[in-house]
């Protein structure tokens, strides 16, 4: 039997790592919304729902590690890709010039110059960070390509004590301070796994991602109430780095549960043809989901008027908080796909369509270019 275009492309495409993405971006979500949210530590909330929430926070802090081992895992072998990153940067003015302008009719206060120029301003941390790291990818993949397993191991061992280990019980405004380094750690993590590490179908990835949370919570929970229990301002400030430290992403606890959540979904074998339909459909608007709720004017205002606070202590708080998340996801995605939809009818008119082919031609050129610089003589 031949296999469908949407076989085929699910194949390609591998499902089970677009499910990831999905999976990752609703973790973002819960993220923003108990932290945003002022849910995280809120003494007015009782113990058992601080303690779930604290929970929910710590399962979901794979998220941003597990984007970049994507990432890493597909790029490590592919060359430079201009339109990549002028796709991403175009999408992400687009939508910052779109919310600023809802947010002068509201009334919102939103800063003319950040909206403007969204990544160089920095409204999007990750986003900044990762259009620095696919600048950098054709350079840092000859070095990882060339690296012999043990080589890579020694490199991101290194990577992960300096910044694991070494930035979480010291200051984190030290020598190991900014986001390119861990984006390049994990970027990194995804290339290893793709070079050197198999899938063991009875490798238990799930249950490890959930032991690891067990003691990353245990651990955070013992730190903070030696924390608060301390008279000694020294020991505060030391303890009051290690708790910024441990929420990190470049944690090396929060490392470990993430390369076992990786692991688990490369585990899956999605095979119903509708699922790898919908999964193939969503996934290409994950990141506008994040550009979209993440904007530095509507972020706090969002999940602070999410109602939150009327569950604090009931039962509940947790499926309140899942509802909010899922909401402001399809909100997110309806968005995105009126965006796309309209997109492709614009293609459609014929001087549109003729222009697009020619900047495609001129950065396909200069695409060239760049990529004939990194190849071997």
């Amino acid at each position: 039997m031949k296999e469908t275009n949407v076989q085929k492309s699910a194949k390609k495409r591998e499902t089970n790592m677009e499910l990831l993405r999905i999976v990752a971006m609703l973790m973002v979500l819960i993220q923003h919304c108990v932290g945003r949210g002022l849910l995280l530590g809120n003494p007015s909330i009782n113990i058992s729902n601080l303690i779930l929430i604290r929970v929910l926070d710590s399962l979901a802090q794979v998220a941003n590690a597990s984007f970049l081992f994507i990432t890493g895992y597909y790029m490590i072998n592919k060359k430079f890709n201009l339109k990549r990153i002028l796709n991403l940067w175009g999408k992400t003015i687009l939508y910052s010039l779109i919310i600023f302008v809802i947010c002068s009719f509201l009334g919102i206060y939103a800063d003319a110059l950040a909206f403007l120029f969204p990544i160089t301003f920095g409204e999007y941390w990750f986003i900044s960070a990762y259009i620095a790291l696919y600048f950098l990818l054709p350079i840092i993949n000859i070095l990882l390509n060339k690296l012999t397993q043990r080589q890579f191991k020694y490199f991101l061992i290194a990577l992960i004590v300096m910044l694991g280990v070494i930035r979480v019980i010291s200051n984190p405004g030290g020598i190991f301070s900014g986001n390119i380094f861990p984006v390049i750690m994990f970027y990194s993590i995804g290339a290893y796994i793709k070079r050197f590490v198999k899938v063991k179908p009875n490798g238990r990835y799930f249950i490890k991602y959930i032991l690891l949370t067990f003691i990353f919570v245990l651990t955070y929970v013992i730190v903070e109430i030696i924390q608060k229990s301390t008279t000694n301002s020294y020991i505060y400030l030391r303890l009051c780095y290690i708790l910024d430290g441990l929420r990190k992403d470049e944690c090396i606890i929060l490392v470990a549960m993430a390369i076992c959540f990786f692991m688990k979904f490369r585990t899956i074998n999605i095979k119903s043809t509708l699922a790898n339909r919908l999964i193939s459909f969503i996934a290409p608007s994950m990141f506008s989901i994040y550009i979209i709720h993440e904007s530095l004017a509507l972020r706090d205002y969002i999940w602070q008027n999410a109602g939150l606070m009327n569950y604090a202590n009931s039962w509940m708080m947790i499926p309140y908080i899942l509802l909010v998340v899922l909401i402001v996801f399809i909100v997110c995605l309806l968005i995105d796909l009126l965006r796309r939809v309209i997109y492709t009818l614009l293609k459609k008119i014929p001087i549109i369509n003729k222009g697009v082919q020619k900047i495609n031609e001129k950065i396909d050129k200069l695409n060239t270019k760049i990529n004939s610089i990194f190849e071997s003589e």
